[in-house]
């Protein structure tokens, strides 16, 4: 990693903790490291290795891909999360008629 990639990561460790309300201790002994270490992630000044990046996803709650890279990659996720609110049969209606629309669009093309 970069030294501004490195930097950025450490910003948005930092902003998901205080959005969750942890402290760093909170958060490096959830994740299992020292709070030193914690504190110099969050400052830019060490890289992770690839356990304690996926632990970090898991304590934080938040897609590796938007620790990285400051996105999601996956460009369905806001469907995704519709879906999960909804019961099976509500699931597979919402499914038959995304699949009306989806069919409609490509004739009107």
């Amino acid at each position: 990693m970069t030294r501004e990639q490195l930097l950025l990561f450490g910003a948005r460790l930092r902003d998901r903790r205080t959005e969750l309300r942890m402290t760093q201790e909170m958060t490096a002994e959830r994740v299992g490291i020292s709070l030193r270490f914690y504190q110099m992630l969050e400052r830019g000044e060490k890289c992770v290795s690839l356990d304690t990046l996926i632990e970090l996803g898991r304590t934080l709650n938040i897609s590796l891909d938007h620790l990285l890279l400051g996105q999601t990659a996956n460009q369905y996720e806001p469907l995704s999360a519709i879906f999960s609110g909804l019961t099976p049969s509500q699931r597979s209606d919402a499914l038959q008629i995304l699949r009306l629309y989806a069919r409609a669009c490509r004739s009107e093309e």
